[in-house]
């Protein structure tokens, strides 16, 4: 009978499939047949027409799209190559840049700026990695063409910053961030000239300790008063570090393994000692007093945790114990994203989430083989690394870092002069705390007021689209929370870590859509990517963000992390999940028949 059995439970897989299909069809994105039909008319590439920029100023930078080795497509039109960072002094030192033209005609007189964090770490790497023309990232065969390229919105510069950075060139000597904007701004004055970019409007964007470069350069262009060459429109930035180490790396600890416990799985003892050591140091009333909406005040200008010195004490070190404890469970644990897994990862930049793991045989890495440099105009003599040991800063000391308080003092300045500032947390990320980020942000003052005056609940979302190439598949939906309040917009992500626009490049675009004005923000449900025809959006209510803030609770019952009761959605959701929850039940059972015969 076990045929009969087999028939029965093939009639209750096409059932399943039917209601899925049934209920899907009302929100799932439209499916093309070629991913070329998913660009309206208005994004049709310029690069098969005359190019932008070429003129006899930029003719050495020039890029050929076709001879990038390994690259088996044409990435269109690019420059790339060294710019003093003063205009009168060859010996000053030099900014390598590639810069991308948009294949967007909306891409009118303006220009995003990305920087890669550290600091040390190269532009031209996460170009390569998380949001350029062309993808090859660790676990990739080949480099792939990247639908979710950010040239694809707006024109795009990846600069390898500060000075002794990636390929770019001289001796460092920036004492603090001060110094670090006023080098980058006169690296920028030549690019501008350069490609005749006067008037431009410029966003700045980055990731990591670029939420010490950012603001910093941010500010610097806005106090310039010169929107010939600094006509700063925006800044966006993710993971970013905002304050002293202990805001972003000690204290919210406890609270980030509460969170991802049913991930970390530490024993009861180890537990114990996490939640001792975060009540002594002083952690969790740090926690209850300062993170609540609207803040009680400004928070006291030496975190708990630390000596006399401004150093994290042994005993209070929590993120190192949970590292050592993590990587005991989890060999190939990555502070970079939490739920990583062994094994490590080939990774042609030579990074594998900070091991620096290299297989036997691998050859060099990508950037530092020559026939790569010559294409790209780089300097041939200069060894590449993703994130360099020498120190970027004179005597190794960052003082806007070290002596306090981070970016704190003239982010207020960049948002409420350009009313358009988003600061973006992958939730998975364990350098930097995503509570951390809020911790800063309410000890802010701007448009008046302290920090955020409610509770993030809002949900992030992203418009459901063509997902027929496996090798760029990018999720959609409701992806985390999202709140803003007088010019500046935090987003929590739930499905991505340290590197957020390669965990989740889908909100990574939606996000620089929103900076450059393509669409008004990150609730509506109504509205598609500018890249992509007119898919099908869902109907109805889509609940709450799906990040909740601190503090959590547990629900007794279940035993989840609780916050703000969640809106009901109108059953399209819940139809699609039991219908997958079906369908997949009833193929494992057929799978079981099958394998029992």
């Amino acid at each position: 009978m076990r045929w009969l059995h087999t028939v029965l439970l093939l009639a209750t897989a096409v059932s399943a499939t039917l209601n899925l299909k049934q209920y899907k069809s009302s929100f799932s994105q439209k499916q093309y047949s070629n991913p070329e039909d998913a660009i309206p008319q208005n994004v049709v590439s310029k690069a098969q027409g005359e190019p932008r920029f070429l003129t006899d100023k930029t003719r050495k930078f020039v890029v050929n799209g076709t001879k990038i080795p390994e690259v088996d497509f044409d990435v269109g039109e690019s420059y790339a190559g060294l710019l003093n960072i003063d205009k009168n002094n060859d010996t000053a030192g030099k900014l390598y840049f590639w810069f991308f033209p948009s294949e967007s005609q909306a891409a009118d007189k303006e220009i995003l700026i990305w920087l890669t964090g550290g600091p040390g770490c190269s532009s031209t790497g996460e170009l390569l990695s998380e949001n350029g023309p062309m993808l090859w990232q660790p676990g990739m065969f080949k480099p792939i063409r990247n639908k979710w390229s950010w040239h694809r919105i707006t024109n795009v510069v990846w600069i390898d910053q500060p000075v002794g950075t990636g390929f770019s060139q001289g001796t460092p000597n920036a004492k603090d961030e001060f110094d670090v904007a006023r080098q980058f701004l006169g690296f920028w004055r030549n690019f501008i000239d350069t490609f005749a970019m006067q008037g431009y409007k410029i966003y700045v964007t980055g990731s990591s300790y670029s939420g010490m470069y950012c603001p910093y350069i941010a500010s610097a262009m806005v106090d310039s008063n010169d929107k010939n060459y600094f006509n700063i429109a925006g800044m966006q930035i993710f993971d970013g570090v905002y304050s002293v180490d202990s805001i972003g790396e000690e204290i919210p600890v406890a609270s980030f393994v509460d969170r991802w416990d049913h991930v970390l799985a530490f024993n009861d003892s180890f537990r114990k000692t996490v939640k001792d050591a975060d009540e002594k140091c002083g952690y969790k009333d740090y926690m209850s007093k300062y993170l609540v909406y609207p803040p009680v005040g400004l928070q006291p200008g030496t975190p708990p945790g630390v000596d006399a010195d401004g150093n994290i004490k042994p005993e209070c070190d929590l993120w190192s114990m949970v590292l050592n404890a993590a990587t005991e469970i989890t060999p190939c644990f990555s502070v970079y994203t939490v739920t990583n897994l062994c094994p490590l990862k080939y990774d042609p930049l030579g990074f594998s989430d900070g091991t620096m793991y290299r297989p036997k045989g691998a050859g060099p890495v990508y950037f530092n083989r020559e026939d790569v440099k010559r294409a790209i105009n780089a300097p041939v003599d200069k060894e590449w690394v993703f994130c360099t040991d020498t120190p970027v800063f004179f005597n190794g000391t960052d003082n806007s870092i070290k002596e306090g308080p981070g970016s704190q003092p003239v982010l207020p300045n960049v948002i409420d002069k350009t009313r358009n500032v988003i600061l973006a947390h992958g939730t998975k990320d364990f350098v930097l705390i995503d509570d951390g980020t809020l911790l800063s942000i309410q000890n802010l003052t701007w448009g008046g007021q302290l920090g955020f005056q409610s509770k993030p609940t809002a949900p992030l979302y992203v418009p459901y689209h063509n997902n027929n190439n496996p090798e760029t598949l990018a999720g959609a939906g409701v992806m985390g929370t999202v709140h803003s309040e007088r010019g500046l917009t935090y987003i929590a992500v739930s499905t991505a870590g340290h590197f957020l626009a390669q965990d989740a490049p889908a909100v990574a675009f939606r996000s620089v859509e929103v900076l450059v004005g393509r669409r008004d923000g990150f609730e509506s449900t109504n509205t598609s990517f500018t890249i992509e025809g007119n898919a099908t959006m869902p109907t109805g209510e889509v609940g709450n963000g799906t990040v909740v803030m601190f503090p959590q609770s547990m629900d007794p019952q279940c035993g989840q992390l609780t916050g703000a009761e969640p809106k009901r959605s109108n059953g399209i959701k819940s139809w699609l999940v039991d219908g997958q929850l079906i369908f997949a039940s009833a193929m494992m059972a057929i799978l079981v028949v099958f394998m029992g015969s």
